[in-house]
């Protein structure tokens, strides 16, 4: 179990706890880091509660008490949640103690376990949701901001081939949020967004929201503040040793989508395809290999 599952649970069994537990889950949630760092009764003093309180979180969650679960959120904060700064010069040691197969190895494998996150029932439900939210939807409005950029650029460049009513919302010259003022309760707002969470990416959610957009949310967290307003919700792992929290997969959801688009598209979607690949063509867009 990872701190993302952990989350969910609360999330799921939040309306249904007695009183005490209701206040140690809400600490866990706004607290990953103390409950990573601080004894059951450091903790639960803060919490102003007492250490069983804890103690019964921990089991009701499934674990067989409180150092299980907080093994959780220490690996957590190991893995993903240091400043920048920390991140690089704890990637710097491994360099200068000539660690290099072995963080390859550590990359490759965190990246299995985020993907493999993808192929949970529940996961799937929420993709195949946002794939109905996109596919009803007038217009879709695409945001990516910072690292995820990668994520929000296929996603609008992929469906480009066969829809028409995609707009990345770049920021460029300073226009981010002005497409925005177009949408409404017919459209759609698909946005990726990890802690740290762009400021830009929340706004537009929370504008979008209030304006009846149905919003799309690609996030790390249960709790991130992109979460809330979501009309579908895709959770990710994004635990890496790298230098940002993985943005591979962002990426995959991103392509996941748009091939359901496809997929779902009928013989309309196809006829884009064709038009968009004979216009590639005309401008010789792709290099061509002489044949013998």
């Amino acid at each position: 179990m990872d701190k993302r599952e952990v989350d969910r649970l609360i999330e799921e069994q939040y309306p249904n706890l007695p009183p005490i537990l209701q206040r140690a889950a809400r600490y866990a949630i706004d607290n990953p880091k103390a409950i990573a760092l601080n004894s059951m009764r450091s903790v639960a003093a803060e919490a102003g509660l007492q250490a069983s309180a804890m103690h019964r979180l921990a089991r009701q969650l499934g674990f067989d008490g409180y150092d299980a679960m907080r093994e959780v959120y220490r690996t957590w904060l190991a893995e993903g949640t240091g400043s920048f700064a920390a991140r690089a010069s704890e990637l710097q040691k491994r360099g200068a103690h000539d660690q290099a197969e072995s963080l390859l190895a550590e990359l490759v494998q965190a990246e299995f376990r985020n993907l493999q996150g993808l192929l949970e029932p529940g996961t799937q439900r929420a993709i195949a949701g946002a794939r109905d939210v996109l596919a009803q939807a007038r217009h879709i409005y695409v945001v990516g901001l910072r690292s995820l950029m990668p994520a929000a650029f296929y996603f609008n460049y992929a469906c480009g081939m066969f829809l028409q009513n995609t707009t990345l919302l770049s920021g460029i010259g300073g226009t981010f949020a002005d497409d925005l003022r177009r949408a409404g309760k017919e459209d759609a707002l698909l946005v990726f967004s990890y802690a740290p969470y762009a400021r830009d990416a929340v706004s537009a959610v929370r504008f979008a929201h209030a304006q009846g957009v149905r919003v799309v949310s690609v996030t790390d967290s249960a709790v991130s503040p992109i979460a809330a307003p979501a009309t579908a919700l895709v959770l990710l792992a994004n635990a890496t040793p790298s230098l940002f929290p993985s943005v591979v997969p962002a990426l995959a959801v991103a392509q996941a989508l748009a091939a359901l688009l496809v997929a779902g598209g009928g013989k309309d979607s196809l006829r884009a395809i064709a038009r968009s690949e004979a216009q590639l063509r005309e401008f010789s867009v792709y290099h061509q290999d002489a044949r013998s």
